[in-house]
């Protein structure tokens, strides 16, 4: 978090469109919450995350070039503490055991309200 406005700053990295733009809508009228970065594929989800180290990064499983679970490996190795919440649209086991496995703090599924995806966002900080 941004020390100085107490800002949570988040990376929202989905290969929809239509969902990176509903949570950029989402978090602009939060006035506690900054979408600092979008990302549509694994690669560009891992140089938005180095460019701009957010708070929280929200991240889909079903990339189209490198997977959310690697694209979490990564942001782990980079940085162990930065919560990630998995938002996915499939609930399965095996996908969220494999998610947890590579260091992915919660999940959400899809599609999320903005009261749930801030309360996830306050138990991802609070950890």
């Amino acid at each position: 978090m941004n020390a100085e406005t107490k800002t949570i700053r988040i990376l929202a990295a989905d290969d929809h469109a239509l969902l990176r733009q509903g949570i950029a809508s989402l978090v602009e009228i939060e006035p506690d919450m900054e979408l600092v970065a979008q990302a549509s594929t694994g690669r560009e989800a891992i140089d938005q995350f180095r460019r701009h180290r957010p708070d929280i990064t929200l991240m889909d499983l079903q990339m189209p070039d490198i997977s959310g679970i690697e694209v979490i490996r990564h942001v782990r190795a980079k940085s162990p503490i930065t919560p990630i919440i998995v938002m996915s649209g499939h609930n399965t086991p095996e996908l969220n055991k494999a998610a947890q496995a590579a260091g992915a703090n919660l999940s959400l599924l899809k599609p999320v309200s903005i009261a749930e995806l801030r309360r996830v966002i306050g138990e991802a900080l609070a950890r």
